[in-house]
């Protein structure tokens, strides 16, 4: 009885110091991320909205040059002993999207997805038969081009602004307007991804 006892409290001990680093982690990833986010965007108004506690946030913001910009942070759940096993089986990374909601209309629409062999991570395309798929390189590495027109080819030069061990996925769809990327990491530069992000906004100030 003593043994099984011993084993109840290791077990408990574990499951309470991975919440309390986990949850420590996802904090720091919060609040630097969202710093980031401002300063890359600077907003003349913002709003979040937090997921699960420590599970990472949607937030909106009101910035120069578009109708606003949403963006959702999906954290794994560092804090959960329970969730570390499935690691091996999911992408194990923490999930950006950013959705770009632009001024100007988008006249058609246009993918590029990256290439990798955890199909967990390939975002699924709802109207993919209508789109013709292309392969295509970039700085080396496979892409999957998916569009309707050739309007929107000079994104490929948007791509290469991201870290492409982080780029998931460029979507540029005609539903409001919107270029939305995906970005998978686990650790992040920050600093890095402020510099990417100004560039982006650049881009799209002037690509469209």
């Amino acid at each position: 009885m003593t043994k099984y006892i011993t084993l109840f409290v290791g077990i408990s001990v574990v499951i309470s110091l991975v919440y309390i680093a986990g949850y420590k982690k996802n904090i720091k990833i919060m609040k630097e991320m969202a710093e980031t986010l401002e300063a890359a965007f600077s907003p003349k108004d913002k709003l979040y909205t937090y997921l699960g506690g420590v599970l990472g946030f949607i937030a909106e913001y009101q910035a120069d040059g578009f109708e606003k910009i949403s963006v959702t942070l999906r954290l794994i759940p560092r804090q959960s002993a329970l969730y570390l096993p499935f690691m091996f089986v999911t992408s194990g990374k923490d999930s950006l999207q950013i959705m770009f909601y632009t001024k100007k209309p988008i006249v058609s629409e246009f993918h590029i997805i990256k290439e990798s062999p955890l199909k967990l991570t390939k975002p699924k395309i709802y109207n993919r038969e209508k789109l013709k798929s292309e392969n295509i390189t970039i700085d080396g590495k496979k892409y999957e081009a998916l569009k309707d027109s050739n309007e929107y080819d000079k994104f490929i030069d948007f791509v290469k602004m991201f870290n492409e061990k982080q780029f998931n996925h460029l979507a540029i769809t005609k539903d409001n307007s919107i270029v939305y990327v995906n970005l998978l990491f686990y650790k992040m530069n920050y600093t890095e991804l402020e510099n990417s992000l100004k560039k982006a906004v650049g881009f799209l100030k002037t690509a469209l």
